[in-house]
């Protein structure tokens, strides 16, 4: 299971930077990457202004190159963002959307987006969003914010299953804040994680389907519906 975590929080180290924290602690033995989406955008932004036209970044470098390539052979994905990504610069959001369609192999030109590659039907996803105490409830009810809202709707785009989404704290307010953002953090990385069910067997005396040269194991992995 390859997974990769994108941390789109404008300040490391906060509630959306924990919460991603709980909810890989989830997937055990998964392969995670980690990508700190201001820390890519410092390297990668020339400030050519492209993505205005596309609304996603169309800059070509090593460091892009290679998250590109990272998210489009990942099949889980967790994203943590703010709310409003629009508050702050909109070259972040751009790029964060060029990240997100490279996970679901959505490519844009000219402004319009087309599938590209392999079908992406099996690729799963999950949503960390902070937001301040009023927009939390709605948020926990679907009814997101712009900037989630937006990644939302390009995983849906390119058929990946979103999971849910968690919504955080803006800033800490105590050990109770945190406790809230763990609990459902978690409760967002269980959702991701394969569960392991357990598989029929035949009852005393029947015979069995399947052949006995070919031994199979008592349990079986299967990704939720």
């Amino acid at each position: 299971m390859r997974v990769v975590a994108i941390d789109a929080s404008p300040v490391g180290g906060g509630p959306v930077t924990h919460a991603l924290t709980c909810a890989v602690q989830e997937l055990a033995g998964a392969d995670v990457a980690r990508l700190r989406l201001y820390d890519l955008f410092n390297r990668t932004c020339a400030t050519c202004t492209d993505c205005n036209r596309t609304g996603r970044c169309t800059r070509h470098h090593a460091s892009l190159d290679e998250a590109i390539v990272l998210l489009a052979e990942a099949d889980t994905l967790i994203v943590g963002t703010t709310g409003h990504l629009h508050a702050h610069d909109p070259r972040g959001t751009a790029l964060l959307q060029r990240l997100v369609g490279a996970f679901g192999h959505l490519q844009t030109a000219r402004g319009l987006e087309t599938r590209g590659g392999e079908p992406v039907g099996h690729k799963r996803a999950a949503l960390i969003c902070s937001a301040p105490p009023l927009l939390g409830p709605l948020a926990m009810v679907g009814m997101l914010p712009a900037g989630v809202a937006g990644v939302w709707r390009t995983l849906d785009r390119s058929g990946t299953v979103v999971v849910g989404c968690a919504s955080v704290g803006t800033r800490w307010s105590g050990p109770a804040s945190r406790d809230r953002a763990t609990v459902c953090a978690r409760r967002l990385g269980k959702a991701l994680a394969p569960q392991v069910r357990a598989q029929r067997v035949p009852a005393p005396g029947m015979p069995s389907r399947r052949p006995a040269a070919s031994p199979s194991p008592t349990f079986t992995a299967a990704p939720i519906s």
